[in-house]
């Protein structure tokens, strides 16, 4: 089925638009609750759903219009045009984080404890991809399929663009996974470096605190780690620098 499908680059914000659709589709069927650190529903009314898909439109626009090392790809159904899944790589071709582990906001929630969970949160994400990612590498952000389009190898397409790119410049990459993609990310020659799960537990937590810790704390995931191109062909793992062994190369 995947030789019905391309991947192209977005370019354009009609491209990143129908990119945008296509996440929200992916994980609000079946629902994962995660979603909302990101994507914040702020009502209970169709109105609102709207409001929250064209606010994810216009601030993934902006952060990529100012992110030069933010690349999205998407999968699209040569047939009918329709786009039906998507990739963001972010390709640094230095370290990202010479200055220091950064301190991520959600401005996209309105102040408040549930701001402040979404930033506990995703904090928590970033600390070792910050950490030990110091070096050149390939990361990916964001992996998503289309619900009526799923098992049809548009994962893999999306990931092969990405580890090429990696593989031209001879560049680590890198990704947080859940269990369930942990398998189809080992077979493109990624290794699951640990377990990360997320601390929720505040002293004196609010009753909004511990319903977002309820609601939206993510399950564990997996950082996973895949050594460049030259570092894979001597096919000796010892060899290997691995994320937590970083020093001068």
């Amino acid at each position: 089925m995947s030789a019905r499908y391309a991947v192209r680059e977005a370019t354009t914000k009609q491209e990143l638009c129908h990119i945008v659709e296509v996440v929200w589709a992916a994980n609000y069927t079946p629902y994962e609750p995660f979603v909302q650190l990101f994507f914040p529903i702020l009502g209970a009314t169709s109105s609102h759903r709207e409001a929250a898909i064209h606010e994810a439109k216009e601030r993934l626009w902006t952060q990529h219009q100012h992110d030069p090392s933010s690349h999205w790809w998407y999968a699209f159904d040569k047939v009918t045009g329709e786009t039906v899944g998507t990739a963001q790589w972010i390709i640094s071709r230095c370290n990202p984080f010479a200055e220091g582990i950064p301190d991520l906001k959600a401005p996209w929630w309105p102040e408040g404890e549930a701001r402040n969970f979404c930033e506990s949160i995703l904090n928590q994400v970033y600390k070792p991809r910050a950490s030990w990612m110091t070096r050149p590498h390939c990361a990916l952000n964001w992996m998503a399929v289309h619900p009526a389009h799923r098992r049809r190898g548009i994962a893999s397409l999306l990931l092969t663009v990405g580890i090429e790119q990696a593989d031209q410049i001879d560049v680590e990459c890198w990704m947080e996974s859940s269990g369930m993609g942990k398998p189809l990310y080992e077979k493109f020659g990624f290794h699951s470096l640990l377990k990360l799960g997320f601390d929720n537990e505040k002293p004196d937590a609010s009753d909004e605190w511990r319903k977002c810790a309820h609601e939206m704390t993510p399950p564990p995931v997996f950082a996973m780690w895949r050594p460049k191109k030259t570092a894979a062909a001597v096919g000796k793992p010892e060899s290997w620098k691995f994320p937590w062994s970083l020093g001068v190369e």
